[in-house]
């Protein structure tokens, strides 16, 4: 176990809920957009933005994260998008016993707030 970085006073217990089988990676999941609330925000920025969501949120959900926030200029097509400059909080919410994202794009007095799912 020191191997893993545990120490002998730790322990590790894992749980297999798939039966054996191999679940698909969330990254190859489609992405669910479920709600969506816009401030101050066209329609094709808008657009662009749900596509920068569900790219973050198929990130995010590959990993133990529970929230995550970026910077839109670190995604490589938001300056030719119009995104640039935007602050995305993506996090962790618990639905109706599913899994969902909350993500929260704000620029100034811009704001879209999303909730979306992986299937």
């Amino acid at each position: 176990m020191e191997a893993l970085g545990f120490t002998s006073e730790q322990s590790v217990h894992v749980t297999h809920i798939n039966n054996g089988a191999h679940p698909m990676s969330n990254r190859y999941k489609k992405a669910i957009i479920d709600d969506v609330s816009a401030r101050n925000i066209d329609t094709n920025t808008q657009a662009n933005l749900l596509d920068l969501f569900e790219y973050a949120m198929k990130s995010v959900a590959t990993t133990l994260v529970r929230e995550a926030k970026f910077d839109t200029t670190d995604f490589s097509t938001a300056e030719g998008r119009g995104c640039e400059g935007f602050a995305l909080l993506v996090s962790l919410a618990r639905t109706d016993s599913r899994t969902a994202w909350f993500g929260a794009f704000q620029r100034g007095d811009e704001r879209l707030d999303v909730v979306g799912h992986l299937e």
